[in-house]
């Protein structure tokens, strides 16, 4: 079972389950929860240690400049978030309805998750993207899944570019919506609030 800090509101209440971004953990986003009251809130933390506090989800070769990332890494590690996902909602006795996210590499994870074909009642991708390997999959996946994507226009972690890629690829779902902002690789105000009104209009 991964490590995780959770808020209960009720077994009953829908629940948002977020995945911290590379080089944090599990407290980072937990420090959301005043933003989304009447939700539970879980956020597990990713099984690597990098020291000082901070974990990984899966490795990243810095190679030359370049973010390498090995698909069969990311799939492995989806594993263990779902089976983490299963169990806390089993323990908990948690009924309502489960939305997944993330932001930076929890979001990647994320939009890994949901090509996977996993239902649940929405997806939400902070600043995130889909990896090359996946554009052939998601190009011609069929899903009416509620996704929230986000990216900040001024991102130097993650280029707006790649996030526009990965918008391209899921706009055949008919409940997908992108939105940019005017951030780097970060969340903002106007995001958060954009994510409220989602959620929202999602679980209502």
């Amino acid at each position: 079972m991964l490590e995780f800090i959770d808020h209960i509101e009720s077994p009953t209440a829908p629940t948002l389950v977020l995945l911290h971004g590379y080089g944090s953990n599990k407290e980072d986003l937990f420090g959301l929860q005043p933003y989304f009251k009447g939700y539970n809130l879980v956020c597990f933390q990713a099984p690597i240690a990098m020291g000082m506090g901070g974990y990984a989800w899966y490795p990243i070769d810095w190679n030359n400049g370049a973010k390498i990332i090995d698909s069969e890494e990311v799939a492995s590690v989806k594993s263990l978030v779902l089976n983490a996902i299963e169990d806390w909602t089993a323990s908990n006795k948690i009924r309502g309805r489960v939305v997944i996210g993330g932001f930076s590499q929890g979001a990647i994870l994320s939009t890994a998750v949901y090509a996977s074909g996993v239902k649940a009642a929405g997806y939400v991708f902070l600043s995130g993207y889909a990896l090359p390997e996946w554009h052939h999959l998601l190009s011609s996946f069929e899903s009416q899944i509620p996704v929230f994507q986000s990216h900040g226009i001024e991102d130097p972690v993650i280029p707006f570019e790649w996030a526009q890629a990965t918008a391209e690829l899921l706009t055949a779902n008919p409940n997908y919506n992108f939105h940019e902002f005017a951030m780097g690789h970060s969340l903002n105000m106007p995001c958060i609030s954009k994510l409220q009104e989602f959620l929202k209009n999602t679980l209502a």
